[in-house]
């Protein structure tokens, strides 16, 4: 029979207690060798064993601790203690749900115990399991009604849960007796007023929300976020005439503010997205325009919604303005009208008219006095952005050209014509130019991480690592490390990529496991706000922060980054299924490190800054071999295509990588789940007859799946594509170079020498006359590397190039 801590010895209980509070202080080594203390005396107690289990998890012991505190729950199968901290190790090592199930167990045994019920209602709260937490939260409340964390949790679990009117009973009950709460004064008071008001709200009770708000105005600090409120329920109560006076106040505190301007004119009964209010819209944001004059929201809105003569006549405001100020983000602002055809090639009328009368008369047709010199440049910068746009990229490169002479110390204009060149395909150029900016201006961070960029885009990963670290702290032990520690995400995934075009697959995955590091470190830092906003009352931040979390994975470094390794993966098992398996590169450098890093101390030094150098932990896997060498690189792989379809599933790229990884292991109804997906989504999209055509191909070669299952999945397919074939969906599309992009991929993967040919024939000709704009150099560069793949003869590879520098003239992949 094990023995509860009450029935230790004294000298062990208070030695078990003080192991505890060396937990609490992070002195793990202390902790250990306390518990092995109590050990000593007393060899079978079960609490005991679970604790020293958790000092060693902590000690980087993770299997034996984790084996040490099962051996304790087994000694001690009822005790809250030793679940609990079963449940505090599992939440550590991010298993969530595990964790769960812990303090479930740990409740059984102290139901009341409000440490195990606050642990379980935070990570009920990361997982979101609602319903579940307002139990928690009730036991939470009942046991101690008057702690404001504990109601007001429980009022925002119901927030969350959508039982808005639960929420505010919770909360009137109880924002009488929270004034007389220590650490709580006006600033948690005016937060919780108006998050109650937020909830009336939602729960539809608008004139109820509205007469509360009045109510509460001397209470509120949040000044703003009060004129805000009001102007949005005066419109929803049909109050039109006074939401417009509301936002004309929020107007003139801030006259850029979008959705300020948008509330005005709906209270005026105008809405933007309806042509025939387009008028009275142009005569509100011309009186505005009068009224706040520096508004440069005010003067870019007509562009929006505006079309023909209106719209040149608004651009025209807008960019003189621009020209004028010399705002080099121009261009950047007016890009999104460019979707519109028309708009497009009236901007590029009005610029090129521009340009005209500034080189005839140095100044506009409307103008009575000459314009600055620099105005002539800033038009031919926005002229060289335009022509790169619409693909023109020798004018633009003249054009830009043109300005540089004009002022060459403006820093701007090398970026722009690093991009420029970048968009050619002369990604050595580009790089170039690109560090030649970054040196006019050594302090500008901004620049310095566009040339990184361009570097690692050049494959130079040496010398983008020399310049990136010039930003980082001297006192940085390790800089590459720090790197990560700052989550430089975008540099992460460009290096990855730039490995993944050097063939280095394993260095490539560990930059994308790297970024998935990052954004994982995002979604685990939601926990300590669990208990951290409801001490502070910052209800309205909290739920926002909780809304940011549940998209953070569907960031387009995030799904980027995802995406390529998932393709390293595929691409790993390609080769050990084929018999070539991949080796990891090692360099001799990365060799010596290797050999320091597994001497005795796991340590070695680097440069910490000028004339300092400090101890530094080694990367013990520099070269990812890890990665390569997995067990399963599609159970990897699968791994981000779970995580791809919980946060982007709407996005088609998704499911085609989920079909290329079930296909591959054989999961052939999750196969067809995600050409089902796709056609949901795209029901012409390129790859879905020769996803269902390789379906077919996998289940034909599958001598080992089931007949009858064999039959059913093709009846499946058949209700849906009949009989079509590659050959046949190409044919229908022969003018999309996409389309045959994918087939001949398709082609590839089926295998086969009439399958084989037929994919080169394709490649060979994908820079030809009828493939049109689909012919970009992306789409140019893939057809070249699936060329390769076929084991392409060097004619057929010359007549691609051929044809792919003739579209892209300054281009050097070619």
């Amino acid at each position: 029979m094990s023995l509860t801590i009450s029935e230790l010895p004294h000298k062990e209980q208070a030695l078990f207690r003080a192991a505890l509070k060396l937990y609490e202080a992070r002195q793990y080594k202390k902790g250990l060798k306390t518990c092995e203390q109590i050990l000593k005396k007393v060899p079978n107690h079960g609490e005991t064993l679970a604790v020293k289990g958790m000092f060693m998890a902590h000690l980087d012991r993770k299997e034996e601790g984790y084996e040490t505190i099962k051996r304790g729950i087994e000694i001690s199968p009822k005790s809250s203690i030793s679940w609990h901290i079963y449940g505090i190790v599992n939440r550590s090592d991010q298993k969530y749900t595990e964790a769960i199930k812990c303090y479930e167990e740990a409740l059984n045994g102290d139901p009341d115990n409000i440490n195990i019920l606050r642990d379980l209602a935070s990570l009920q709260s990361y997982m979101r399991q609602f319903d579940k937490l307002i139990q928690t939260r009730q036991k939470l409340v009942k046991l101690n009604s008057v702690y404001v964390p504990f109601w007001l949790g429980l009022a925002n679990t119901y927030h969350m849960a959508g039982k808005y009117d639960q929420a505010i009973k919770v909360i009137s009950s109880n924002e009488e007796a929270m004034k007389n709460e220590p650490g709580i004064g006006p600033t948690e008071i005016s937060e919780l007023l108006m998050y109650k008001n937020w909830l009336m709200e939602l729960n539809g009770d608008y004139q109820q929300a509205l007469e509360n708000l009045k109510e509460i105005r001397p209470k509120i600090l949040d000044v703003t976020g009060w004129k805000e409120q009001k102007a949005n329920l005066l419109f929803k109560v049909n109050r039109n005439e006074a939401a417009a006076m509301a936002y004309q106040d929020l107007i003139e505190r801030n006259p850029d503010n979008k959705a300020y301007i948008t509330g005005y004119l709906a209270c005026n009964g105008l809405d933007i997205t309806r042509p025939s209010d387009k008028d009275a819209i142009l005569e509100v944001i011309h009186t505005l325009q009068h009224q706040f004059p520096n508004s440069s929201t005010l003067r870019f809105m007509p562009l929006t919604f505006c079309d023909g003569d209106d719209f040149v006549k608004s651009a025209d405001v807008v960019a003189k303005h621009a020209l004028r100020k010399g705002i080099p983000s121009l261009f950047t602002s007016m890009k999104l009208l460019y979707a519109d055809k028309a708009k497009g090639t009236a901007l590029g009328t009005l610029f090129e008219g521009y340009a005209v009368q500034l080189r005839d008369t140095k100044r506009f047709s409307d103008s009575a006095d000459d314009e600055a010199t620099s105005v002539q440049t800033w038009c031919k910068f926005y002229l060289a952005q335009h022509w790169d746009y619409y693909g023109d990229h020798e004018r633009a490169l003249q054009l830009i050209e043109d300005a540089v002479k004009e002022s060459p110390d403006t820093v701007e204009l090398y970026a722009v014509k690093a991009k420029i060149l970048k968009h050619a395909g002369d990604i050595r150029g580009a790089r170039g130019t690109m560090d030649y900016a970054r040196q006019m201006d050594l302090k500008d961070r901004y620049i310095n991480s566009k040339a990184v960029k361009y570097m690692l885009r050049d494959n130079d990963v040496d010398e983008a690592e020399k310049t990136m670290v010039m930003f980082l702290r001297n006192d940085a032990t390790n800089k590459i490390q720090e790197i990560f520690d700052i989550q430089a995400i975008w540099y992460m995934r460009e290096r990855g990529n730039a490995y993944r075009r050097l063939g280095d697959i394993g260095r490539a995955l560990k930059q994308y496991h790297q970024v998935q590091s990052c954004f994982d470190t995002y979604r685990n830092d939601e926990y300590d706000f669990h208990s951290y906003n409801l001490r502070k009352v910052t209800m309205r931040a909290y739920v926002d922060i909780m809304n940011w979390e549940d998209q953070v994975y569907s960031h387009d470094i995030y799904v980027d980054s995802a995406h390529s390794a998932i393709d390293c993966y595929l691409y790993l098992h390609d080769r050990k299924q084929a018999g070539n398996p991949f080796e990891a590169i090692v360099s001799d450098e990365q060799k010596r490190v290797t050999r320091n890093g597994s001497s005795k101390q796991g340590q070695h030094t680097l440069s910490a800054g000028i004339g300092e150098t400090k101890i530094a932990e080694v990367d013990k896997d520099p070269n990812g071999s890890g990665y390569v060498n997995a067990d399963s690189h599609l159970a990897q792989a699968l791994k981000f295509v779970e995580q791809l379809e919980s946060a982007v599933g709407l996005q088609p790229k998704t499911h085609v990588a989920a079909f290329d990884v079930h296909l591959r292991m054989k999961k052939y109804f999750l196969a067809l789940k995600s050409i089902n997906s796709l056609k949901a989504i795209d029901d012409s999209h390129p790859s879905l007859t020769p996803m269902a055509v390789r379906l077919v191909h996998g289940l034909e070669s599958d001598n080992e799946f089931a007949a009858p299952m064999k039959a059913a999945l093709k009846g499946q397919l058949a209700k849906v594509f009949g009989d079509v074939t590659i050959a046949g969906t190409l044919s229908a599309n022969d003018q999309s170079l996409p389309f045959m992009l994918v087939g001949a991929s398709a082609l590839l993967d089926i295998g086969g020498d009439a399958n084989l040919a037929s994919a080169r024939a394709m490649l060979a000709q994908a820079a030809s006359d009828k493939y049109g704009a689909t012919r970009t150099l992306d789409n140019l560069l893939e057809a070249r590397d699936l060329l390769a793949k076929c084991g392409s003869s060097d004619p057929e590879l010359s007549e691609l190039n051929k044809g792919a520098q003739t579209l892209f003239p300054l281009a050097t992949c070619f």
